[in-house]
Formats: structure tokens, C-alpha cells, sequence
């Protein structure tokens, strides 16, 4: 059986595009039970544990799955959450999402006395997130997939975030039961054409959290929706597709909420957060 630094300079060799030399690192780690990459360093001349099993992860990196499906865990705002190919991977400008509505709750509400919707939830990170900040808040997440309510529970339990779940189509649970929100946070399927999803995401991410026709069509169902599930006060927390801004920007306008929004950027610049508040 190879050492672990045996291992890892064979797989830099071999390694595609799809496949980084963090990957591979984190694949050692985890077979090896080790717990950073400090402890990598520290146990690089041990050896492998389950070669076998080190090669079939290996080779599904090489064939494009992402690592956080192959180990079943991702990273969000420090913590670890279980993920499976029922549930988007969070990506970095989710976490920015969360961030800055949580300063937003913080600076215009009572963070005491909220009830708190996290729409389209997926693996429940969002709202698992806010539930964890703001304990003394009713919670609820909603999702059309029972597949991904079940990941999203997991989450919930690991982390001991009280954290009402509901399934069903977008806003027919919400409807159904007769609450209205403080806080709306939601990352909803917003992208119109499969072709301009990259083909390692269309491959093995869920396309039911991808794709939306017309791509605006679920921020439109909650804007000329607002006064059926949002109190008079309220803060609504998008992420939207970077070349959106006009199109959302006349739904808010038909909606007379000319003096109610604002677009921020991510880290890179672009367009990619909305927040409506009254």
C-alpha cells in the first residue's frame, strides 16, 4: 500500500481539469481519517488506508462529480453540512447572501420576535443558518423535493436548528399555512436556457433547482405576491443571475416598489443580490 505522499504526488500526475491539487488532498484526509491539512503534513509517510476505495473517489473527480458530493460534505460560512446530488453545492456568494441579510435583520428588526422563510431551501443552509443566528425566531424552510427536505433535516438535526420544514410547490405550503413572514431569504432555479449551464454542473446537479422559464418567473410569483405572505415591515433576500437587473427591475416598478429595493454585488463585481424592504 502507498504512503499518503506517495498517493498524492501520483494522483498530481494523473489529475484532469476537473480535479485540483486541493481535491486531491482532501480525498487523503478523508480516507485517512485525518482531520486538516495540517494533520496531512503531519501523517504525509503514513499509509494509505483502502487504496480501492482512494481510486474510485479519485476517479470520479476525474470524471467531473464535485468533491462535496464524492465526500458528502460542504463548507458554508465555517461549517461542515451534509450534501447529496438532491441539493445544489452552496457557493461563495450564498454565504455573501446570508451575511448581509443577517445584517439587515440585525440593523432594521427586533431579532427577538421574527418568523423567518427560507424559500427553495434545498439543503436547508440558509435557513438552518439564520435559525442558528437568530434562536429566538420561528424558522420555517420550504422545498418542492422531498429528497432535499430529508438532507435539509439532517442538516437541521446536526446542528440542533430549530427549523419547521414544508413541502410543496413554491408558495402553495406557504399559503397553506395562513402565516405571514418578516423575513423572506431565497435562492430560487433563475436560469432560462440549459445551454448556458456548464456541463459538469448540468451533469450532476439537480436541474429541478437550476432552471426557471422564464427566468424571472419565481421572483415575479413572490413580488405580486407580497401583501399574501409577508408582514407590513418586511425584508425579502434574493440571489438572482448577474444579467437580470432590468428585467426585476420593471417587476418591482409594475409592483410600486420603486423606493423598496436595492441591487448589491458579490465579491466580483457583479449584480447578484436583490433586497426589497418596507
Amino acid at each position: 500500500m502507498p504512503s499518503l505522499r506517495e498517493k498524492y504526488f501520483e494522483c498530481l500526475k494523473k489529475k484532469n481539469d476537473h480535479v485540483s491539487d486541493s481535491d486531491i488532498r482532501d480525498l487523503l484526509i478523508y480516507q485517512n481519517r485525518l482531520n486538516s491539512y495540517t494533520d496531512l503534513t503531519l501523517h504525509f509517510d503514513e499509509e494509505l488506508k483502502d487504496e480501492q476505495g482512494f481510486d474510485s473517489m479519485f476517479n470520479k473527480l476525474q470524471d467531473g462529480e464535485m468533491i462535496q458530493y464524492i465526500l458528502h460534505e460542504a463548507s458554508f460560512l465555517g461549517d461542515k453540512y451534509f450534501v447529496s446530488k438532491d441539493v445544489l453545492i452552496p457557493r461563495q456568494e450564498t454565504e455573501q447572501l446570508v451575511s448581509l441579510t443577517m445584517d439587515y435583520i440585525r440593523y432594521n428588526f427586533d431579532s427577538n420576535n421574527l418568523n423567518i422563510l427560507d424559500l427553495c431551501t434545498g439543503s436547508g443552509i440558509l435557513g438552518i443558518t439564520l435559525a442558528r443566528e437568530f434562536r429566538k425566531c420561528a424558522v420555517f424552510a420550504s422545498d418542492i423535493s422531498k429528497k432535499a427536505l430529508k438532507v435539509a433535516q439532517f442538516n437541521a438535526n446536526r446542528f440542533n436548528a430549530n427549523v419547521n420544514f414544508l413541502c410543496g410547490d413554491f408558495l402553495k405550503p406557504i399559503y397553506d399555512t395562513k402565516l405571514k413572514f418578516d423575513v423572506l431569504i431565497c435562492n430560487p432555479p433563475y436560469i432560462e436556457n440549459e445551454k448556458e449551464i456548464d456541463e459538469r454542473t448540468w451533469k450532476h446537479e439537480p436541474h429541478l433547482a437550476l432552471l426557471a422559464n422564464p427566468g424571472t418567473k419565481y421572483y415575479e410569483e413572490i413580488i405580486t405576491n407580497i401583501s399574501k405572505i409577508m408582514n407590513e415591515h418586511f425584508l425579502i433576500a434574493f440571489e438572482i443571475g448577474e444579467d437580470q437587473v432590468e428585467k426585476l427591475t420593471k417587476i418591482l416598478l409594475d409592483n410600486n416598489l420603486e423606493n423598496n429595493y436595492r441591487f448589491q454585488i458579490d465579491i466580483y463585481g457583479k449584480y447578484r443580490f436583490l433586497f426589497i424592504m418596507k
